[in-house]
Order: C-alpha cells, then structure tokens, then sequence
C-alpha cells in the first residue's frame, strides 16, 4: 500500500471523526479569541520544535502558497511562542513561515516584511499546532504518531486528544501504540518506505530488535501485513534439517543468543528465535555479496535467504539483466580440453567391474567442478565495466548452498543509466521472463510428466503456428536449404517432415490437452479445410490447380504445423526445460504458452508432490496457499492451486524459454504477396478464396 492509501488509515471518517465544531475545546477557543493579532517583523519568527507537521510539505503546494502571499499577503495569522532565544517560534503555520522563507530568498519580500501573528504560552502551543494542521491538508502519518505521543506526554488521555483533533479514541490509541515502535521503523515510516498498516502488522511484538530483523528479513510478498503479523510472532520450529541452520551453522546461532528447546521425541531440538536465524542468515549472504561487489567492482550488493523474484514487489525493484557469454583464455580452454579428456578416461575405467567406483566418481566430480569453476570465471570476466559500475550482486539460498546473481540493476537506476553511452543495449536486453527458479522443486519431475508437458506445448505452437502459414513455410524452406546446401550440418530440421501429422501422437502423450484450448483451435481449423476438400479428393491432384498460389500456401502450412514435434521424455539438461526444441518456432511467433495453455489439476498439479505444488504457488507470488497447501491432502491442494493460479499468468519455469527473440534475415521475411510469386497487390486480392479465411 502507497504512503497515499495509508492515509486511509490515518484520515478519519464519518464514523470516527466528528464535527468541526467540536474539534476545538471551549478553552483552545476562548485562549485564541482573547489574544489579539500582532505584527512583526519577520526576521523575529523561526519554525517553532513543537510544530507537529515534520514532514516536508509538497514543493509544488508550497511555491503556490508563496505566490498567493506574494499577491495578496498573509491573510491568516501564525500561532506563535516564545523560544529561550527571544524568537517567536510558528507553532501553527509552518507552510505559511516556509513560503514567506521562499519570498525571502528571492527578494520578493525584506527581513522586515510585516507578519500577523498570535502569541500564546508554551503549554498550549503544540496543541493548537495540531488542531491547525488537522483542519488543514492531512497531516502525515508520522507527524500524527509524534503528535499525539507529545501532547499524551503532556497528561492529556487518548479521549482528550481525540476531542480536540476530532478524532475516534480509537484512533488515536492505535497511532499511541505505534508511536513505542522501534525508532528505525518510525524513520522510514517518514520517508514512506514502511506504510502504517505494515507498522501496525509489527506492533504484535513490542521487542524493537525484533520488529527490525522481521522487517528486513521480508521481502515482496512477505511484506503485506498478514505475512508480518505471522512472522514477528512466529514461535519455535524444528531445528531437524532447517536449511538456514545448517547454513548458519549451530555454533554460530548459540553464540549469538539463540537457543533450543528439546523433548524426548527428538534429539535435533526445536529453534526458539527464528528471527535471530533469518537476521544472521541475511548477515552471512551479505558479506559475501559484499565481497563479490568489492573485488569485481559492482556498484551495490545485497545478501537476502530468498533468491529475487520475477513477481510482485520485486519486480517492481529490480531487473535481471542476462547473462553474458563469457569466452575462455587460450589456458583455460586447454585446460578445460584437458579436464574433458580426464573425464572420458575416468568414465572407460569405470566401465571395469573391478575398478574402485567410489574414488573415480569423487575424480569426475572434482574434474567437473573445475570445468564449471574456469566457465564460471569466464562468464563474470564476461560484464562490462559500465554494467558492473551501474549493477549489482545479490546472494542468495537456494537450498542450504549459496546462489551468486550478478547484473542485477535497480529500476530506480534505469532513467538515469540510460543516458550513459554503452549501457544501451545491456539494459535492451533484459530478460521479462526469469528462467531461473528462485525456489528450487523437492525433487525432478517424472519422466511421464516431462513428456506431457512437452506435447502440450507443442500442441499450442501447433495451434499459433497453423494460424500463421507464412511462418511454416519459411520454417520449411529453411529446413529444406539445410538439407540441401549443408547436408553435413548437425543441425536438426525443425519441422520433422514426414508426411505424417504428429498431433494424434502428442494427444496420447498428454490425454488432459484433448479439450484444451490449442486442440479446439486445431480440430476448427481441421474440419473448415476438409469441407473444402472435393469428393475423391486423394485419387487425384488435377482440383489443387484450380487453387490460388495462397490458397495453397495456407493449407501446407497447416499441414506442416501439425508436422511439429516438441515432446521429449526428460527436461533439458542445462536448462531444466520441457520442449525446449520449439523455442526457435515461439520466437518467431512471437508466442506466449499462457495464451494456449492452463496448469491445472489434471495437467501438472495433480501429477506433483505436495511440495512442489507449495513451490509453485510460492513462485507465483501466492505465499498465503504456498502454506496453506502443506497442511491439505494432496488432491485438494492441487484443487487450491488451480483455483488460485487463475489470478497469476504463471506457468512452470521448465515452459518457459530461455532464448531471447530471434530477428529473421531480411531474405527470410515472407509477406502475403511475396509468397505468391509475380503476381500484383491486385491479382493477390482477386484470387482471393475462402482459404484465406481458414488460417487468420
């Protein structure tokens, strides 16, 4: 919630605030009608400690004020007492004081310039300072809170401040309480970085330490109020395999105050402060993002358990930038070609059924290590020095082992890094879709799974690619010059041309895509082509030359979407990707899977551990169900997570492509009349037929 909902919290309504002509009490009344209006010089008047409004007042509102004072003067008078210096400071009417301030610095006015004031004593002053500024423009949450604390201080109730601002004693026995919160908290409450429901949400624990390692501790989702709630008084839970224990380590968590309780049903104990644990896990990343950031020069770093999300608040904080390919010195390429050989001994020695298993699998594992360690070095030499001047580091957990994310950029930085030259295109080539998962699965998914998942999304690139007929054919046509001109090329052919439609073999891999959205596409499409097919259509060829050089472009291309195979019975091994052969044709289709395809119980929840589904909700921002799914039997938590992920455009990471959008080569672009040969604007639109319409 933004610092301007939150004055819904702190603005009175009907039913809490009451009339204006019971705001002031009889006394307030009658002390300021028997005072009478004086005029002073206004280099005598400074801003009084006890005006209740500490924020800064909105710079456009305030160079308004100052003109209508340069117009037409000072039509109200300031509240004024005297200060131990002997000047008069404006209890009431700081916005007036700082507009005349603004007059001053221009030479509008002179130190002399005549102000109306009122002089009362100092035990009323505050008072009346937020009586003004109440029946004023609304006070900010944080000037409210330091008010009422005063004048409560003064020996004023909550029921006798609430008459005289006009307030519910509800009210302000709420901003009461909020005024005992950690000092930190009231200071960004001030800065609008925390709003007051969020503060509210903290108050259940009045231990000032605590309600700081919760607040940034929390991240995203975690910090709505229900999340801060449950957290700031979240009690003991099992030390048995906590993976922010076994990163902190025991030892370091007791000597730091933590403690455990321990039963007889367990010897691992139970952790008393898990918010001592967060606070020491994020201490732990962040020196090791603060390491990264000095050695390598990044501009800023951040240590945090979670990794950065692509939902919710996080997104609208950081960018991921991608990844950059990082080219090997010729030593590490010899060394990496050296460690790759190693590996291919180490493997033939293992085929021996005498060999010691246990030792060669260490030596591979250590080889491989090697090899990822001198990629890795490659690919962080890789970031530009811009970049890395404008970027950041962030350290996090996945699992119990640490996770490094370098060229990770502050929105709030974008507008200004993009006037520097060089970033440009870094900055151009940010990824809008993740691919790493921040929360790793509990375990892979099946085989059976994976290939389910890969066929439905083939059938949906089936379905977008049939609807756009030009791309098949340049598809084809590629496919056919690799054949031909470089018929030695690893290279597969994207469309596996056969003469036999795959569509029936992707519906007995995935059974639930039968009535999705992507087949409904394909059985229309299907039955509106053979209604155009004559009787004895397959004994002869003579009825195709009658059709225009269109009309047979749209049917071959709906004939070679169907050709498309994209099912695979494992993920990808680098990337962890179902089907990740199609993401060259979704390029250049511009394809969006959520547009064709929905995860529901029947495809993909239902098929899942009850963890995995809590990790998917959790990626979806849905950390509330995250939880809750943990405690229901699997069938309803599958049902939960259907229902929920409607209100998300999430799909599974290993749907999701991890290429960036390829351009075709000007040679390659096919347009309507292009594909038609010779023939003018004119011919194409008279030979229009009824095809043309089966494929928009």
């Amino acid at each position: 919630m933004s610092v301007t909902e939150s004055k819904a919290v702190s603005k009175a309504s009907k039913s809490t605030k009451r009339s204006k002509n019971t705001v002031v009490t009889e006394a307030v009344e009658q002390a300021l009608a028997n005072t009478p209006v004086q005029m002073v010089p206004f280099s005598q008047l400074s801003l009084s400690p006890l005006n209740v409004r500490k924020a800064e007042p909105d710079a456009a509102k305030l160079q308004e004020l100052a003109g209508s004072i340069r117009a037409v003067g000072v039509l109200h008078n300031l509240i004024v007492h005297r200060l131990p210096d002997g000047q008069l400071g404006a209890a009431a009417g700081g916005r007036r004081f700082r507009a005349l301030s603004i007059l001053l610095n221009e030479g509008a006015i002179a130190p002399d310039y005549a102000v109306p004031v009122k002089t009362i004593s100092d035990d009323v002053a505050e008072v009346v300072s937020a009586i003004e500024n109440f029946q004023h423009e609304s006070m900010h949450p944080a000037d409210q809170i330091m008010a009422f604390a005063r004048i409560s201080a003064s020996g004023k109730t909550a029921a006798e401040i609430g008459g005289l601002m006009g307030y519910s004693t509800q009210h302000v026995q709420k901003f009461l309480r909020l005024a005992g919160m950690a000092p930190a908290l009231l200071a960004e409450l001030a800065e609008d970085k925390i709003n007051v429901d969020q503060l509210q949400a903290l108050s259940a624990s009045e231990d000032h330490e605590r309600q700081l390692d919760v607040w940034k501790n929390a991240y995203g989702y975690y910090r709505n109020p229900k999340e801060l709630r449950e957290a700031v008084l979240r009690g003991e839970v099992s030390a048995e395999g906590h993976r922010l224990l076994e990163f902190v380590g025991r030892d370091a968590y007791e000597q730091a105050g933590g403690g455990f309780r321990y039963d007889l049903f367990t010897d691992e104990g139970f952790i008393t402060d898990t918010v001592l644990l967060d606070t020491l896990t994020r201490q732990k990343l962040t020196e090791v993002a603060d390491g990264i950031a000095q050695a390598e020069g990044w501009k800023w770093s951040e240590g945090r358990a979670e990794g950065i999300s692509t939902y919710g608040d996080d997104a609208q904080k950081y960018l991921l930038l991608n990844l950059p390919h990082g080219e090997l010195t010729p030593t590490e390429s010899a060394r990496f070609e050296a460690l790759d050989k190693q590996l291919e001994a180490l493997s033939e020695q293992d085929d021996s059924d005498d060999a010691d298993h246990d030792a060669l699998e260490q030596a591979a594992d250590a080889c491989q290590a090697e090899m990822s360690a001198i990629e890795q070095n490659a690919e962080n030499r890789a970031w530009t020095d811009d970049v890395r001047a404008n970027g950041g580091v962030v350290a996090s957990l996945r699992g119990n082992v640490i996770s490094v994310r370098r060229g990770v950029m502050l929105r709030s930085d974008i507008p200004e890094v993009e006037k520097k030259a060089g970033v440009n295109n870094t900055i151009a080539s940010i990824r809008t879709e993740d691919s790493t998962p921040e929360v790793p699965q509990a375990k892979p998914l099946s085989a059976v799974l994976a290939k389910s998942l890969s066929s439905e999304r083939t059938l949906a690139v089936q379905a977008a690619l049939a609807e756009q007929p030009q791309m098949a054919l340049v598809i084809f046509v590629h496919d056919c010059l690799k054949s031909t001109f470089d018929h030695r090329s690893y290279n597969p052919s994207t469309l596996k041309v056969t003469l036999h439609a795959k569509t029936g073999l992707m519906l007995d891999n995935a059974p639930t895509s039968a009535d999705g959205l992507a087949m409904q596409h394909l059985t229309a499409m299907h039955d509106a082509w053979q209604k155009l097919l004559p009787q004895d259509w397959h004994k002869s060829w003579d009825w195709l030359l009658t059709w225009d050089t269109q009309a047979l472009i749209n049917v071959m291309g709906y004939c070679l979407a169907r050709t498309l195979d994209g099912a695979s019975e494992r993920l990808s091994d680098k990337d962890g990707k179902a089907g990740k052969d199609l993401e060259p044709v979704e390029n250049l289709l511009g394809f969006t899977l959520r547009d064709w395809w929905l995860p529901t119980k029947a495809n993909f929840f239902g098929r899942i551990s009850k963890e995995q589904i809590s990790d998917s909700l959790s990626q979806a921002g849905l950390g509330g169900a995250s939880r809750d799914v943990l405690k229901m039997k699997k069938a309803d938590a599958a049902e939960l997570a259907e229902e929920k992920i409607l209100l998300t455009s999430w799909v599974p990471d290993c749907l999701l492509p991890v290429a960036a959008p390829i351009a075709l080569p000007e040679s390659d672009a096919v347009t309507a009349t292009d594909a038609g040969g010779p023939e003018t604007d004119a011919e194409a639109t008279a030979n229009a037929s009824e095809s043309d319409n089966i494929a928009a």
